[in-house]
């Protein structure tokens, strides 16, 4: 996309505050980031949907909405965990009638675009959206995508165990803060081991460069992730080995739905239309595991019948990575951004209320009517 003066103005100042300098790097997964990279929140929210758009239904949300124009950003690569996001937009298309475009941009111009208005919703990880408030910007998170932690620690055979990586050539990517960072560090703590001591770090520009050290024998283990442990899988079944995973060891939320919020001000029916998406696109991967993966093969080029198949395994059953009744959860919000503080990513202490309305998403459940699958 190409960008306006106005884009690069807000890139350049946001670029000066070293945090934002990571923000790419923080951009978890699946929604990952160019290649690193629920709980309901009902009960315990404290915010009472009271908005004039948590009170229409879906028909007077699409005679509201229809036509409307919606220019998505995400900064995540192309990769199964997307899956949801297609949906997302595909029924914002169907049950609004709105006319989104999703667009892939790197982290700094995405938050830059966002700002300015070049891009009106967009999908990040929480703790890049605390990344970018910490520099400034006044955005909010109005529904979630995605919940779990997707990386996990991998290791070339015979490794069986995070023990055995002592000493070893063990690979992260470029910031120790990031979420890739902060998991390897997370097993080897409960390994009772120090990643940064007790291996011969290696620090790789992202999760692909560590899945091609793994599989050359130029590392014995790194942060990898549920999709590219599936490419391992393929291409030398049985040679590498999961030791430790991620969802299990550092329980961070992963994506947000994020608008500007004097856009939000004006514009509360778009913001309850995408966490009734949402809402739905969960609900309709856990009952449509054939829809689930032709609509990955379709949007990913290259990914087999086989892949997809091992993918809605780990990604919709093992992980339940996205909860029926609302991907926006509390206790897994607050962890993780005093994750953030702790590890030096983020400058200033903040809360999941400082950052995370859970109003549209409280009134989606209540329209859509909960879920027990």
């Amino acid at each position: 996309m190409a960008m306006t003066e106005a884009v690069h103005a807000v890139r350049r100042r946001l670029l000066q505050v070293s945090v934002v300098v990571g923000v790419a790097a923080l951009i978890g997964g699946c929604g990952g980031s160019s290649d690193d990279d629920k709980g309901s929140s009902q009960a315990d929210s404290g915010a009472a949907a009271s908005g004039p758009a948590t009170s229409m239904s879906v028909e007077q949300l699409r005679s509201e909405l229809e036509g409307k124009e919606l220019k998505i950003g995400s900064a995540a690569f192309p990769n199964p965990s997307l899956v949801g996001l297609y949906k997302v937009v595909e029924l914002l298309r169907e049950d609004f009638g709105m006319e989104p475009e999703l667009q892939l941009l790197d982290s700094a111009p995405l938050t830059a675009a966002l700002l300015s208005g070049d891009v009106q919703l967009a999908h990040v990880s929480l703790s890049g959206l605390a990344a970018a408030a910490d520099a400034g910007g006044e955005l909010t998170a109005v529904a979630g995508d995605d919940q779990k932690n997707v990386f996990l620690v991998t290791a070339k055979a015979p490794i069986r165990t995070m023990e055995e990586l002592d000493g070893k050539k063990f690979a992260i990517s470029q910031s120790a803060t990031s979420i890739v960072g902060q998991t390897g560090a997370k097993c080897f703590e409960d390994a009772g081991m120090e990643m940064q001591k007790d291996t011969q770090l290696l620090q790789l520009d992202n999760v692909g460069s560590i899945v091609e050290a793994l599989m050359s024998g130029a590392v014995d283990g790194g942060v990898s992730a549920t999709f590219r442990q599936v490419e391992l899988d393929a291409t030398d079944p049985g040679e590498f080995n999961v030791l430790c995973k991620g969802w299990e060891a550092d329980p961070q939320l992963n994506d947000v739905m994020v608008l500007n919020d004097d856009y939000l001000k004006d514009n509360q029916a778009l913001a309850q239309a995408v966490a009734i998406a949402e809402l739905r696109a969960a609900r309709w991967m856990q009952e449509d595991q054939a829809g689930w993966e032709a609509l990955a093969q379709r949007e990913l080029d290259g990914l087999t019948p086989e892949q997809a198949s091992a993918n809605y395994d780990t990604l919709v059953r093992e992980l339940d990575d996205w909860p029926v009744n609302g991907s926006l959860d509390r206790r897994m919000c607050d962890y993780t951004l005093a994750e953030g503080k702790a590890s030096g990513a983020l400058r200033t202490e903040t809360s999941c209320d400082d950052l995370v309305t859970f109003e549209y998403q409280d009134a989606a459940v209540r329209l859509l009517g909960p879920s027990r699958r």
